[in-house]
């Protein structure tokens, strides 16, 4: 579970790191996938609710820090994530394209959802509300038309540290 944690907090970290400098001046209007968070989806699915809510708080934690987000607030929403994708474990095996395109959506909504009532519920300014709504749906369909690949990724990084036994935990 430990080493769970550690692998799902460092790369989705990492990629909350690419997709805020990297990824960010690369890709035109801003419209970054959040490929952390779909990395959390996929690793809290596979791990269970414990390890996605500490891997989500950590991660969530890394983008409180490096963002002018009041502390607490990525950490809030990636947790509840992490949660709630945790309790997927053992009940629906994630398939290689529908349901985790599936999952991205439901994520970035739950995500949004929080984001949305967070910042009434702390009187956040949410300037360029239209502009908000356009970049949270096309920002909802780069997640959803990423996450196969991701989970593929998570598949892969989890299955190449596994060792002999085909488990970590």
């Amino acid at each position: 579970m430990i080493l769970g944690i550690l692998l799902t907090t460092l790369v989705g970290t990492a990629f909350g790191f690419l997709q805020s400098t990297l990824f960010f001046g690369i890709i035109p209007l801003g419209i970054v996938s959040d490929l952390a968070m779909i990395f959390l989806v996929a690793a809290a699915w596979r791990y269970g609710s414990l390890t996605g809510e500490i891997s989500g708080f950590l991660i969530g934690l890394s983008f409180d820090i490096t963002s002018l987000s009041p502390l607490g607030f990525h950490a809030f929403l990636f947790t509840l994530i992490g949660f709630l994708f945790g309790r997927m474990q053992g009940s629906i095996a994630p398939g290689p394209i529908i349901t985790p395109i599936l999952a991205a959506g439901i994520a970035a909504f739950i995500k949004y959802l929080g984001f949305y009532l967070l910042s009434l519920l702390f009187s956040l300014d949410i300037v360029a509300f239209r502009y908000f709504i356009l970049k949270v749906v096309f920002e909802t369909l780069a997640d959803m038309m990423l996450s196969p690949l991701i989970f593929l990724l998570a598949g892969f990084l989890i299955k190449l540290l596994a060792g002999r036994k085909g488990e970590f935990r």
